[in-house]
């Protein structure tokens, strides 16, 4: 296609308009991608195991990060062997 200069003009015209158009079809490309993410999501039969799961892993991370900021005043070695000494059978606990 060949341009004059009067189709060079209208070209930078409607630049604004075609890049608005691009990223409006971007965006809604986009969050199609994530309703579909979503809906593929919502449809698995695990749903509440891997919510249960998320939750788990948040809290675990929670508690990383309260240790590595408030760390405790009881050694990490005695704290291992409490926990130990409290999972063993037959503990009467104390």
């Amino acid at each position: 296609m060949a341009h004059t200069d009067d189709d060079a003009g209208t070209d930078r015209a409607r630049e604004p308009l075609l890049v608005a158009a691009g990223v409006a079809d971007l965006a809604c490309s986009r969050i199609g991608a994530a309703l579909r993410g979503a809906r593929s999501l919502l449809g698995r039969s695990d749903l509440a195991e891997l919510a249960r799961d998320g939750r788990r892993d948040l809290r675990q991370r929670g508690e990383l990060a309260l240790r590595r900021y408030a760390p405790t005043t009881e050694s990490h070695m005695e704290l291992l062997a409490r926990r130990a000494a409290a999972s063993r059978p037959g503990h009467s606990g104390g």
